[in-house]
């Protein structure tokens, strides 16, 4: 999943920009870097999702399900999760602009 920069709103990216030059850092790599430390610190939200998930489905096929093993299925196989998961639902409306998409 490439970075770029340049994809970013205006505000995010001067951002950016100011921060990899005072770090010393090509901009690309510190994208790369926010995003990790993003993800880092935002792991427990993301995985309490991903355990409420894991236990729905297990509720639903009556087979255990780990949340670790749901994590994998949705990086590798979304499509799949989302046929278990019909009614999930998407927080960002498809036929709306994403500033981010």
């Amino acid at each position: 999943m490439p970075t770029d920069p340049q994809t970013l709103p205006d505000y995010e990216r001067d951002l950016l920009a100011a921060l990899a030059y005072f770090l010393g850092r090509d901009p690309d790599a510190q994208a790369r870097a926010c995003l990790c430390m993003y993800l880092r610190q935002a792991e427990p939200r993301i995985m309490a999702q991903v355990r409420y998930y894991a236990h729905r489905l297990s509720a639903q096929t009556g087979q255990p399900l780990d949340p670790y093993e749901l994590l994998a299925m949705i990086s590798q196989s979304p499509d799949a999760v989302t046929a278990l998961l019909p009614d999930l639902g998407q927080v960002h409306d498809a036929e709306q602009p994403d500033v981010f998409s």
